[in-house]
C-alpha cells in the first residue's frame, strides 16, 4: 500500500474531451447546447470555444418585438407583475365601496380651510383698500407703498396707534402675496 503524504497535491486530469470531432484536447470550457437548451452544456477546448462564441447569437431568429419583450422581461427578472394603477375598474368607485370609512372622505375640513383662507384674503384686501376685481400685482404694490408712507411711525411722531396699523398693513400684504400672487403670474 502506497503511503499518502499529507500536503501532497493530487494530479488533476481532465475526463472530458472537446466536443468538436477529431479534437483530442480536454474540454475545459462549457457552453450552452442551444438557445432552447441553455442549461445543458457542451464542453470545448480553448481553441474551439473561441470559434463557438464568435458564431453564437441568441437573438438570431427573433423579431424586433420579440427582442424588446425579452429585454422587458429581463428587467423584471422574468417574474410575473400586475398592474396596480387606479385605472382598473375595481378602484373607480373606491369612495362608494368604502363609504366614509374612518371619515377618510370627509370634504368639510378641506372646504372650511378654503373658507378661512378666503376670509383672510378678503380681510387683507380690505386693509389695503383694494377691490378683488381690480387686483393686479402693480395695484397691490402701489397701494401698499402709499399706506406704508401714510402710516409709518417716523412720519407720525412714533405713535403706537400708527405702528399697529403699519403691522396690520404688512401682514395683509404678506397674506395676499403668499396666496394670490402665485395665481396672478
Amino acid at each position: 500500500m502506497k503511503k499518502k503524504i499529507l500536503f501532497e497535491k493530487e494530479k488533476f486530469s481532465f475526463k472530458r474531451k472537446c466536443y468538436k470531432k477529431n479534437c483530442l484536447n480536454p474540454g475545459i470550457y462549457k457552453a450552452p447546447k442551444s438557445k432552447d437548451e441553455i442549461k445543458n452544456y457542451i464542453w470545448f477546448c480553448e481553441e474551439h470555444i473561441k470559434s463557438y462564441n464568435k458564431n453564437w447569437n441568441y437573438c438570431k431568429n427573433m423579431s424586433q418585438k420579440e427582442m424588446e419583450k425579452h429585454i422587458e422581461l429581463d428587467t423584471i427578472g422574468w417574474r410575473p407583475t400586475w398592474n396596480f394603477s387606479t385605472k382598473i375598474a375595481k378602484f373607480r368607485n373606491f369612495e362608494k365601496i368604502f363609504s366614509n370609512y374612518f371619515d377618510f372622505f370627509k370634504k368639510k375640513k378641506h372646504q372650511s380651510k378654503i373658507n378661512k383662507k378666503n376670509l383672510k384674503i378678503k380681510n387683507a384686501l380690505k386693509v389695503l383698500d383694494i377691490k378683488i376685481e381690480n387686483l393686479t400685482i402693480n395695484s397691490l404694490e402701489s397701494n401698499y407703498k402709499k399706506l406704508v408712507k401714510k402710516y409709518h411711525p417716523d412720519k407720525n411722531n412714533g405713535s403706537k396707534k400708527y405702528e399697529e396699523k403699519l403691522k396690520e398693513i404688512n401682514q395683509a400684504f404678506e397674506e395676499i402675496k403668499k396666496n394670490l400672487v402665485k395665481n396672478l403670474n
